[in-house]
């Protein structure tokens, strides 16, 4: 947007039991170990432990104990004896972060050695398979068959502050300032512009999931700048994170909490930063203004905390409509002192075509980048966030003690304008972590 105003410039944007553990003793013949504490929320410390040594001439070891952060462990040895040697413990404990260990041997004499107990199942790491039978039959034991497999999510509803849980295929808003939930993403139907003139109702806009898991937004905003300055747009939109202004600020159009783990984050601690994009395409129906736009926000302080100095806004746009704001129909083009400097991304090349340091009243800075490539209306690929926060610590000087408290994704709307923008899929990273959008169901 050109013209700033008290509630935003641009995206004013949101403007988003642990059970006593139970040790099993020394089973005999064909009894099973112990089993393990019960998993509530987070699972006992520890699963029972099988019995060391089946009984002899029993046809199985102990059965490992089950539940708990770490899973039992299997009979060591399986039963001696028997036509067929004893089996070794036949499964490991389950639950917890790691998977029981399964019965370390297989049973000695018969005509087949035994086999050794299956991994457990359940922990972030899979259990240990059994290993080979002793000797003495013509075959030595086989080792446990199956490592075990991820655990479970702790017991409840995955909502978040709100009591939102992830959108499903089919669901759809049109509540002004409402969001879908995809995860530690948000979809945010930012009508700010609109309701700034008063004229909300002729702003129709609504985000979605589709049955086919794509997402984003519908629009069809009318007349409602009576003085067309492009300076209210509407900005449905992605939120990773939270808004930059403060707990509890007015200005603020998105939760007071933020989207993801991953943020905010002070600048000084970021070593990587990006966002991946999916299949982004926008069709219209009308074109008037509009743009497709990467932004984030930086604060002085961190911005969970009340006014924490909302201090720049950087965008980066892919697409837009000849004549868009800053620029207003047949302008003269870049302004500001940081005019035509440019940033590489990802294999791209974007220019600052706009830098003001007393943007939207003087609240906070703006510097907007334009692609090189020139406006289009699909992105697909990586923009690398890392070298824009490089530029304004190295050329503007910004303190790395500021913080980055959101990335966003979104399209400025403006008068007369109709249309669409979806996409299949978002992945933000952080640090080399990444949260992509989930949907529900």
């Amino acid at each position: 947007m050109l013209r700033p105003t008290f509630y935003y410039a641009t995206a004013l944007t949101a403007l988003a039991c642990f059970g006593a553990c139970s040790d099993g003793g020394t089973p005999s013949d064909d009894e099973t170990g112990g089993s393990a504490g019960t998993m509530g929320g987070s699972g006992g410390t520890n699963g029972g432990t099988g019995g060391a040594q089946a009984g002899s001439g029993s046809s199985s070891g102990g059965t490992g104990g089950t539940g708990g952060s770490t899973g039992g462990t299997g009979g060591s040895t399986g039963g001696t004896g028997g036509s067929t040697g004893g089996t070794g413990g036949s499964t490991g404990g389950a639950g917890g972060s790691t998977g029981g260990t399964g019965g370390s041997t297989g049973g000695a004499g018969g005509v087949t050695g035994g086999t050794g107990g299956t991994g457990g199942t359940g922990g972030s790491v899979g259990g240990t398979g059994g290993t080979a039978g002793a000797g003495g039959g013509n075959v030595g034991g086989a080792g446990g068959s199956t490592g075990g497999s991820a655990g479970a999510a702790g017991s409840g509803p995955d909502v978040d502050q709100n009591g939102k849980m992830n959108a499903p295929p089919g669901t759809t808003t049109s509540m002004p300032q409402d969001y879908l939930r995809l995860g530690e993403v948000r979809i945010l139907n930012n009508n700010w512009g609109s309701a700034e003139l008063g004229c909300g109702s002729a702003s129709m806009m609504s985000i979605f999931v589709n049955q086919d898991r794509s997402f984003g937004w519908n629009f069809n905003r009318q007349n409602c700048d009576t003085q067309p300055t492009n300076a209210n747009p509407d900005f449905p939109q992605i939120e990773f994170g939270i808004h930059p202004f403060g707990i509890g600020d007015s200005r603020a159009t998105s939760p007071d909490f933020s989207s993801t783990t991953l943020l905010p984050i002070q600048i000084s601690a970021v070593n990587t930063m990006s966002v991946q994009i999916q299949n982004l395409q926008a069709t219209f129906q009308q074109e008037s203004s509009w743009n497709i736009t990467f932004e984030f926000w930086i604060s002085e302080r961190d911005p969970l905390q009340p006014n924490p100095g909302v201090y720049a806004e950087l965008m980066t746009f892919w697409g837009w409509q000849n004549g868009r704001w800053p620029d207003p129909p047949n302008g003269t083009g870049p302004i500001g002192p940081a005019a035509n400097n440019t940033v590489s991304s990802a294999g791209r090349t974007y220019k600052v075509v706009v830098h003001d340091d007393a943007w939207a009243d003087g609240q906070w800075r703006y510097y907007q980048f334009r692609d090189n490539s020139g406006p289009q209306k699909s992105f697909n690929g990586t923009l690398d966030v890392k070298p824009f926060i490089e530029y304004l610590v190295t050329s503007r000087g910004y303190s790395r003690d500021f913080w980055i408290s959101r990335l966003e994704v979104g399209s400025e709307i403006d008068d007369m304008t109709q249309g669409t923008v979806q996409m299949t899929g978002i992945t933000f990273e952080v640090n080399q972590q990444t949260r992509a959008a989930i949907i529900g169901g």
